[in-house]
């Protein structure tokens, strides 16, 4: 994935944290312990409007996530957030909100802050030397992406992003919204290939089915190159593997697409 000083900037921050808290298995990554410790305290509430917010004083925070966020990795999410503005924004944020659309949106074209901490959020809840060595060997799906999460207890955007900075796999992970593509991103080994030009989602893809039907997954071994990749024919022989993910009782879709063989 391109990495910018931002992103630099985000991920140091939180490993400097894991460091300075001696953190070294998953499951003491207890974030609200972690908030508490920086002088910003979680608190659940009933809000609308937002999945949770952040008000700052002089000297300290309070992390306020909604109290009926029923996904354990959403509201870890939500504070690693917030507590990432607190760490690394102490002028540009006194007061932040953020939803599920924004925690879920890794596009390095969107706030400078907002990219922050959310790579913040995913370095702190799913440390790269810990996640690298549990996702080493593991294919790009979401059967892996749901196991990672569930050790991680994170959101399976997050998780994905995460896998996408250690695998060897060449993988595009791409994100649309009712048909229209709205962020992509790369590992290190698939940079060689870039999506096609258009941002809708082409006829023959996984994502496309998903949009269809009541489908929420749908994974296929054969879909052409060319309705992803610039250079090859959608209606060619070259093909690449495609796993895609529907959120329930939405048009949000995160793809998966993996060049296994030689294309």
């Amino acid at each position: 994935m391109k990495q910018g000083p931002a992103f630099a900037t985000a991920v140091c921050r939180a490993r400097d944290l894991i460091a300075e808290l001696q953190i070294e298995d998953p499951s003491e990554i207890e974030v609200e312990k972690i908030a508490a410790l920086k002088r910003a305290p979680v608190r659940y509430a009933d809000i609308r409007g937002c999945d949770g917010h952040m008000s700052r004083s002089e000297k300290s925070a309070i992390i306020t996530v909604r109290a009926s966020i029923e996904r354990l990795g959403q509201r870890r999410f939500v504070v690693a957030h917030e507590l990432g503005h607190v760490l690394m924004h102490p002028v540009a944020r006194q007061v932040d909100e953020v939803d599920e659309k924004q925690t879920r949106n890794f596009s390095l074209k969107q706030k400078p802050e907002e990219m922050e901490a959310n790579y913040f959020a995913a370095e702190l809840l799913m440390p790269h030397p810990m996640f690298a060595r549990d996702a080493a060997g593991l294919e790009p799906s979401w059967d892996s992406m749901e196991a990672l999460a569930d050790r991680y207890r994170t959101t399976y955007s997050s998780t994905a992003i995460q896998y996408l900075r250690c695998t060897k796999e060449s993988v595009v992970l791409a994100a649309s919204d009712s048909g229209a593509r709205t962020w992509f991103a790369f590992s290190e080994y698939g940079r060689d290939f870039f999506l096609v030009e258009a941002t809708r989602i082409h006829r023959y893809t996984c994502a496309n089915e998903l949009l269809e039907s009541d489908k929420t997954r749908s994974r296929a071994d054969d879909v052409p190159a060319g309705a992803w990749f610039d250079g090859f024919d959608p209606d060619g022989k070259a093909c690449v593997v495609e796993d895609s993910m529907r959120a329930r009782g939405s048009r949000f879709v995160l793809s998966l697409i993996w060049v296994r063989d030689d294309i």
